[in-house]
């Protein structure tokens, strides 16, 4: 004991080491404090046990709580993960600061920094590296320490609320059925594919589809709420254009508890118009369209609404006025009777441009797509004003070599077509119409309309003429194909080839300009000359070469000889 002031303070010694200290809770000093092991501390789970995630296993999402009500998709090493396992520490949350106080005079305890260590993904391990600093109590002072431990978690299987309804019956709470009824029965369900696509694009989306069932015109999606499934109808809003009807159906009701279970039911009908589609617009019942009432319809877009364009626009008519939108609440108005489906992409016929001529809007000619004093129409990429007015000469792709019969027609796609392009579009003067619907098809255009012979649709994929390449009046060049490409860079390759290889033969005194071809089997793997056959050959030739000019100098040696003792012979004789 020690007595200061008047009061006595009692000693004890430390229980690991025996050094006398002041009392404090873990009856330790400051030097045994410091050897106290904080991973067993975070190591502890609830209850005492391990530290356990659990995990769906058909869905694969996490627990983000512990107690099996709320799971939700994590991706792994996430910082989102790495919230959910630091939540299920004990320590860390404060629920065990009672016996963290008790057993080790742990005051407080703060986490510094966290990371993941990688494991195997079918280990059922999760590991993850921390530094924390725990304040303990050694009266009348507070010891502070740092250390860095590793808190291991183990994955357990544990089947999460939604996936539970899915094994049961009656799950769903609203289904959400998607109809697209054409008139025409060849002409396919274009709409439900583009839609098809664009749920499979959105993950986020399809997490709380419960089912899918195909039907005949279109699908069925079971969801467990209702407010999934407006979301849901929201989105294809989006996409296509769509009327929407709800109804529910009571199943059961508690009415002691004022509690009823109640199923919805939305119903979704598609705009029955594609892309390319030929439309008859009826004058007497068609709304909400302008000028194109009483006209023949080109579907340019489908989008939230549907863009429409004049098939037959005149020649002084504005680009503005040959287009416009039908929304999805003027079209049912009318109904089918007020937009008639009257050929659909499947009718396309393959026509070959003769002449392009672009048109002004006061209706006459502008320039000869020829005459290269004048410069084509370079729209902007996209709007009303990226088409341009073009009175062209057609030609069906099958008649070529079997008549000339030719076809003139205004279209809108003036600033990409070409002399020599091929193009789809409608032959309307081999489409036959029944009697009646020939009748009601008539007296749904207005007087000034001119029935045309060809409405061009689009430009054929792949196909260009003369002066597609890259030519002046192309508008813009033509994109290499993958195979020019590759054969480019494969030509490239073998010129910078043999251009290193006869840079090497001349560094060694080698004679490139003869007829000596250098490739790639001369050179071994140190880039060293190798002496072919050919090279082999021209030495020898050169040898010889020089054998010969020696025996024809001995020759003519021997020959002037000759004639020298001759002219003397002849000298001598009298």
């Amino acid at each position: 004991m020690s007595s200061t002031g008047g009061l006595t303070t009692s000693l004890i010694p430390c229980c690991s080491c025996g050094t006398i200290i002041a009392p404090n809770p873990s009856n330790q000093c400051a030097s045994c404090l410091a050897t106290v092991d904080i991973s067993s501390i975070l190591r502890r789970g609830p209850g005492g046990g391990d530290l356990i995630l659990h995990q769906c296993r058909k869905c694969r999402k996490y627990d983000r709580t512990g107690e099996g009500k709320f799971f939700t998709y994590l991706d792994q090493e996430s910082p989102e993960l790495m919230a959910v396992l630091l939540k299920l520490i004990p320590a860390l949350s404060g629920k065990n600061t009672q016996w963290m106080r008790r057993s080790h005079g742990v005051e407080t305890l703060s986490l510094l920094d966290s990371m993941f260590i990688w494991t195997e993904p079918n280990s059922m391990r999760m590991r993850l590296m921390l530094t924390v600093k725990a304040d303990i109590n050694e009266a009348p002072r507070t010891v502070s320490i740092q250390q860095r431990c590793k808190v291991e978690f183990i994955v357990q299987w544990r089947e999460c609320p939604d996936c539970l309804k899915q094994s049961r019956q009656q799950t769903w709470q609203a289904i959400v059925q998607l109809r697209q009824k054409r008139a025409d029965s060849d002409g396919g369900n274009k709409g439900l594919l583009i839609l098809e696509l664009a749920i499979a694009r959105n993950a986020e989306l399809r997490k709380h589809i419960l089912q899918v069932q195909t039907k005949k015109s279109g699908f069925d999606f079971y969801f467990p709420s209702q407010d999934t499934s407006r979301h849901f109808c929201q989105y294809l809003a989006k996409v296509a254009p769509m009327r929407m009807k709800t109804s529910q159906s009571l199943v059961s009701e508690d009415r002691r508890n004022n509690t009823a279970n109640v199923k919805h039911t939305i119903s979704l009908d598609m705009v029955p118009l594609c892309r390319d589609d030929l439309v008859v617009v009826d004058m007497h019942s068609a709304k909400g369209v302008g000028r194109l009432s009483g006209r023949l319809c080109l579907v340019l877009k489908i989008s939230s609404t549907v863009h429409l364009v004049d098939a037959s626009p005149s020649r002084g008519t504005d680009m503005a006025a040959c287009c416009s939108d039908l929304t999805s609440d003027n079209y049912w108005k009318g109904g089918e009777k007020a937009f008639r489906l009257l050929l659909s992409s499947r009718r396309l016929v393959r026509f070959t441009v003769l002449d392009v001529e672009l048109c002004d809007n006061d209706g006459k000619r502008k320039h000869s797509i020829d005459d290269e004093s004048d410069m084509l129409y370079n729209g902007p990429s996209s709007g009303i004003s990226k088409y341009a007015l073009a009175d062209i000469e057609v030609a069906r792709e099958s008649d070529f070599g079997v008549n000339d019969e030719t076809f003139r027609c205004v279209t809108h796609l003036g600033h990409l077509l070409n002399v020599g392009d091929v193009v789809l579009g409608y032959d309307l003067t081999s489409v036959v119409l029944s009697g009646g619907d020939e009748w009601s098809i008539e007296n749904a255009f207005v007087n000034s309309f001119v029935m045309p012979d060809v409405v061009i649709v689009r430009k054929a994929k792949g196909a260009g003429g003369p002066a597609a390449d890259g030519e002046p009046g192309s508008g813009k060049p033509k994109a290499k194909s993958s195979g020019s490409k590759k054969r480019d860079r494969r030509l490239q390759k073998e010129e910078k080839k043999q251009q290193r290889l006869q840079a090497a033969a001349a560094r060694m005194g080698l004679d490139t300009d003869k007829d000596v071809h250098l490739d790639e089997e001369a050179f071994g793997e140190d880039n060293t000359l190798i002496i072919t056959q050919a090279m082999e050959q021209v030495a020898m030739n050169d040898d010889l070469a020089e054998d010969l000019e020696a025996v024809e100098r001995e020759l003519r040696l021997i020959d002037a000889s000759n004639d020298g003792d001759t002219n003397a012979g002849e000298s001598d004789t009298p």
